[in-house]
């Protein structure tokens, strides 16, 4: 296959376009948390301003993936942005606390379809070595909004005039631009389906998904964890889990065919997305967090302090594509991202309220060299383990997969933090009360705001501490794939 003709690569900048905005609204909140806690009030749902959304597009992403496979990835990314600019509307225009978590859900949700979508368009268009480079180019959109987040939420936040509001509606009119130029795709008709839709199936993956997350956000804050409704909701959450697997062997045409999972290529690609992911969103979530609670720089200055992330994420995600376009050759770039991811995590995890800038700086480069190496090549490594009719549904159980990771990962660190924060502040004091911006911080009585400080940055230690033996495990798995070079046909 020759070069992409100009019309096609008008339809690849919108799905570049689309992922960005996708992308971006998994982090782009992280900064904007505490001025949206001080303005609408209810600290402790704050949390949940980043789990929902996280959650709906952990549930969603499969059933979008499968939907393309059955109807063809053009109109259901299209649907997708709809969905999406639909949340971004009702969170940016929300005037309470819970009105900004339901707009959340329904923009993660369109996200999800967004992820997954624009893998599967791109896998119908170009062969699988080229596919290497737009998977370079696609890493470049997803790392840049993951990491720039924090950067265009923190400069939106202290900008005159626009305020965090505009971290939804400010993706608006890209994700419209983004649906006007896919809409140029050629519409490729997937072959007859092999069965009805896979309903119950799609309603027990919800579910299980749904659960897990819950119960991480839940244990220890909103019960202890040695409780019956930890105790109740962990069983649930594991018969659904078996009734979801028992029900995807013997569906016709289920969501995640478990028959794919047999390929080792897969399951590899989906057990270390989902390890990578929960390290990485955990980092991105949080460290924003930190420099404006703990270290007290605004939120334009704690964006522009995540700096190091993105241009280290950009650089590895294009060198990446390129070479792996240029040889055919894959492998390397996951084990040498998932070893600097590790590397990341342990040197993030002695972070103290003094720790020095530079060295902060440096850690965050290295996590975002390794995140840069590895997420997208596992999105090609899923694809090119199965068959062309199952190629959306492939990059689709990747991209969940790291979806799942991330919004466990956020859920389970925060709970983290929360709990040091309860074990830190002082007595007859609630945490929750004591955090926001770094103003509210400030106004704190000495002693207080010390302790707040402090908590919080133990906390975040040991977010980092358990990230090493995650990243390590994801290290190991990637260790066991068997390399095999792209095909240059489509």
């Amino acid at each position: 296959m020759t070069d992409p003709a100009p019309a096609l690569r008008t339809v690849l900048s919108g799905a570049l376009a689309a992922l960005f905005a996708g992308s971006l609204t998994n982090t782009i909140v992280g900064i904007a948390l505490p001025t949206i806690a001080g303005e609408l009030g209810g600290q402790d749902q704050v949390p949940w301003v980043a789990s929902a959304a996280l959650l709906t597009m952990t549930v969603a992403t499969p059933l979008w993936g499968k939907a393309a496979d059955r109807k063809g990835p053009r109109p259901l990314l299209i649907a997708a942005l709809g969905v999406f600019v639909a949340g971004s509307l009702v969170a940016g225009c929300a005037l309470s606390m819970s009105a900004l978590i339901a707009g959340r859900a329904l923009q993660g949700a369109g996200a999800g379809g967004v992820l997954a979508l624009t893998n599967a368009l791109v896998a119908g268009l170009v062969p699988p070595r080229q596919r290497g480079l737009y998977t370079g180019w696609f890493g470049v959109a997803f790392g840049t909004a993951s990491v720039a987040g924090p950067l265009v939420g923190g400069l939106l936040v202290g900008l005159p005039g626009l305020g965090w509001r505009w971290c939804f509606l400010g993706v608006v009119p890209v994700a419209l631009a983004a649906a006007l130029l896919v809409r140029l795709a050629p519409h490729r008709t997937p072959e007859a389906p092999r069965g009805g839709v896979d309903v119950l199936g799609g309603t027990l993956l919800t579910a299980c998904a749904s659960g897990l997350v819950l119960l991480l956000s839940a244990g220890g804050r909103a019960w202890p964890w040695p409780s019956w409704p930890t105790a109740a909701l962990g069983a649930g959450v594991l018969v659904l889990a078996v009734a979801c697997v028992r029900r995807e062997r013997r569906a016709a045409d289920p969501i995640l065919p478990p028959r794919l999972f047999a390929r080792p290529g897969l399951a590899v690609a989906c057990a270390t997305s989902f390890l990578v992911g929960a390290v990485m969103f955990g980092g991105v979530i949080y460290l924003p967090q930190y420099l404006q609670v703990v270290r007290g720089h605004g939120a334009t200055e704690a964006g522009l302090l995540m700096l190091p992330q993105v241009g280290t994420m950009i650089a590895a995600s294009t060198l990446s594509g390129f070479l792996i376009n240029r040889t055919g050759r894959w492998k390397v770039f996951p084990v040498v991202g998932c070893a600097l991811v590790t590397a990341g995590a342990v040197l993030l995890s002695p972070i103290a309220p003094d720790t020095s800038p530079w060295w902060l700086a440096a850690a965050m480069a290295v996590l975002g060299v390794g995140t840069g190496l590895t997420q997208q090549v596992l999105v090609l490594v899923a694809q090119t383990s199965v068959g062309t009719g199952d190629v959306g549904v492939a990059g689709a159980a990747a991209t969940f997969s790291r979806t799942l990771g991330g919004a466990v990962g956020v859920a389970a660190f925060g709970a983290m933090i929360s709990a040091r924060l309860r074990s830190g502040t002082p007595p007859g004091q609630e945490p929750g009360s004591l955090l926001g911006t770094p103003e509210r911080v400030a106004e704190l009585p000495a002693e207080v705001a010390d302790s707040v400080r402090a908590a919080y940055t133990a906390g975040l230690a040991s977010v980092f501490l358990v990230a090493v033996p995650l990243a390590v495990a994801a290290l190991a798995a990637v260790l066991l794939l068997r390399e095999t070079p792209l095909d240059t046909r489509g």
